[in-house]
């Protein structure tokens, strides 16, 4: 068993099934694979040619050297049948090479244009690498554990007991890893309705609060009762739990939450969510919505918590950000369009 053969294996048939193309490069450069959406484009596979071949553009802009440059993002535009194209190509490293994602789009008189779908598109090129390390990381550990029983034939039981609860930790790691996916890949897909935003933050501080972290939390709200937004209800109330539980974790238990909200807009809404722990290392707010980023230590979170609730944020027409604040700790704020009862 080959984890990382097997992580590739299930990456060719998840990119095959994408609406965008997509190939994948080894460290030298040269294409491995390419999805059915590029081959039907191009009319053939590509197989074994260069990347300079293939796109000699993109090539040409990329920086960095191979193996297996920086992940990156460029953009290109041509003129095709009076048409003005726009061309963009995410480029992310897996375990062995590299990815390719790429999209078109002819200018319009809306720049905005096909944005959601872009952005979109670009986490998801930041989640398919992370979940190449992430899925084989387990699996490579289960593949030891079994090789090692395997090679002791009369295994002590205090041996086997601990290479089987190895085995099970690290199957409930990948499994945790899908069901994270498979929230990811639905973010907004449910139907959406009006919602008292109080009552959503009071419903999701209610779950919170099963975590023993919050228990010894402090939680001051002071949400306008007839604030009202339109969102899918538990998908918003999976958003500011995942928050409120983040800070408690942060502060170690022990701290006080701070909620309110402001109207930045005529038409929006915005909750912060302060905490008082340590806050963010400055080099890490960039990063924090990232799939698979986090400053957990090992086994302790997926890093898809954050990814997930921006996604749903941005599926109701909203934004997520963070930042340290003045008072000290964390403060994440969740902008939505506000609507009228």
């Amino acid at each position: 068993m080959n984890a990382f053969s097997d992580v590739t294996e299930i990456l060719m048939a998840f990119f095959d099934g994408l609406p965008w193309p997509v190939l994948m490069l080894d460290e030298r450069g040269v294409v491995t694979f390419v999805n059915q959406e590029l081959r039907a484009m191009r009319g053939d596979s590509a197989g074994g040619q260069h990347l300079s071949a293939v796109f000699p553009a993109c090539f040409a802009a990329l920086q960095g050297d191979v193996p297996w440059l920086t992940p990156q993002e460029i953009i290109l535009t041509r003129q095709d049948c009076g048409a003005a194209v726009q061309e963009r190509y995410w480029l992310r490293r897996l375990p062995t090479g590299a990815c390719l994602f790429i999209t078109r789009q002819v200018q319009a008189a809306d720049p905005n244009l096909g944005d959601a779908q872009l952005a979109r598109l670009a986490s998801l090129g930041f989640m398919v690498a992370g979940v190449c390390h992430e899925v084989a990381n387990p699996l490579t550990a289960i593949n030891s554990t079994v090789q090692l029983l395997r090679a002791n034939p009369a295994c002590p039981p205090v041996l086997l007991e601990k290479g089987l609860a190895n085995i099970a930790t690290n199957v409930q790691r990948v499994l945790n890893i899908t069901r994270k996916l498979n929230d990811f890949s639905r973010a907004g897909d449910d139907a959406q309705v009006l919602l008292d935003l109080r009552a959503t933050v009071d419903d999701a501080l209610a779950l919170a609060s099963q975590d023993n972290l919050m228990r010894g939390v402090a939680v001051e709200c002071a949400l306008d009762a007839a604030a009202h937004v339109r969102a899918e209800p538990g998908q918003l109330e999976q958003v500011f739990c995942n928050v409120f539980i983040n800070a408690a974790q942060a502060m170690q238990g022990r701290g006080r939450l701070f909620i309110s909200a402001s109207r930045p807009d005529p038409h929006s809404i915005e909750v912060a969510v302060r905490d008082t722990g340590p806050g963010i290392a400055i080099h890490d707010l960039p990063r924090l919505f990232e799939p698979f980023f986090t400053t957990k230590r090992a086994g302790h979170g997926t890093g898809l918590g954050l990814a997930i609730s921006n996604e749903i944020i941005i599926a109701h027409g909203g934004s997520m950000r963070a930042a340290n604040a003045g008072q000290g700790g964390a403060c994440f704020y969740v902008r939505l369009p506000a609507v009228s009862p």
